[in-house]
């Protein structure tokens, strides 16, 4: 990955912690990056958009 990238699922990540338990798989793409994860004993999926919005999938 570049470092664009890699900043930008970083920063989806750090995002994403803050609704999920932990993380399960990240999924980078151009202009988002999809979370799976647990939260409360169910798996969600969030996609964290370069913008910063946040939305379940």
């Amino acid at each position: 990955m570049t470092k664009d990238t890699t900043e930008r699922v970083k920063n989806a990540q750090n995002k994403a912690l803050e609704y999920l338990d932990y993380i399960l798989e990240m999924v980078p793409a151009s202009d988002f990056v999809e979370i799976v994860g647990r939260v409360g004993g169910d798996v969600v999926t969030y996609r964290v958009y370069n913008d910063g919005s946040v939305c379940e999938k």
